[in-house]
């Protein structure tokens, strides 16, 4: 697992060298006492998505924690901020295994870079997203390639079920359909079938 948290580290760097590391934070409504309880769940239970939420602070990115459930698993804020659902976290929920927690959480630090590059009057909804899931894909290949494939399975198999049944304009649903036509999404479907 330490091989994870190192690989995933070195995925992740990006050149915000000069970068404060962000901080692990407490939203409004989770008491101390829950946040710890949930912090501890994930640092023993959940390996790989700790060594992902740690390297994404590494890149100056705050993680707020929430009891919230309707912003779904997680939410990018602006350039430095995650929000994450405790329900998630800390619930066996077969639609959402650790390897599919290890995507949402790329896919969020997608939104950050994407909004790192782009002026903010310059976002198009649909472009965000295809970067965001663009970004997820590119990392999942790259820890596929490195020995584990389950963030990468998880993010084809999630995607194509999107595909189908998203809604027509819905700006993910949008991205996803124009991100399976492009070489990543083959090279990521070629990447797993030679796993």
């Amino acid at each position: 697992m330490k091989l994870f948290g190192l690989l995933l580290a070195s995925i992740l760097f990006v050149s915000v060298c000069s970068a404060k590391v962000g901080k692990l934070q407490r939203a409004n409504g989770l008491s101390k006492d829950d946040f710890a309880t949930v912090l501890e769940h994930v640092e023993s239970n959940l390996p790989k998505v700790w060594n992902t939420l740690t390297s994404i602070r590494e890149n100056g990115v705050n993680v707020r924690l929430t009891s919230e459930r309707k912003m779904g698993p997680g939410k990018a804020a602006g350039t430095d901020q995650i929000v994450i659902s405790t329900f998630f976290l800390t619930n066996d929920l077969p639609k959402f295994p650790e390897d599919r927690l290890v995507i949402v959480l790329l896919h969020e630090f997608g939104h950050i870079l994407h909004n790192r590059e782009t002026e903010r009057g310059q976002r198009n909804p649909v472009k965000h997203e295809f970067f965001a899931f663009a970004y997820s894909i590119k990392m999942a290949i790259k820890l596929a390639e490195n020995g584990d494939s389950g963030p990468l399975d998880q993010v084809i198999k999630n995607l194509k079920i999107r595909n189908k049944s998203g809604k027509p304009k819905d700006p993910h649903t949008i991205a996803i359909k124009e991100l399976i036509k492009t070489p990543l999404w083959t090279n990521a479907t070629a990447a797993l079938e030679g796993d």
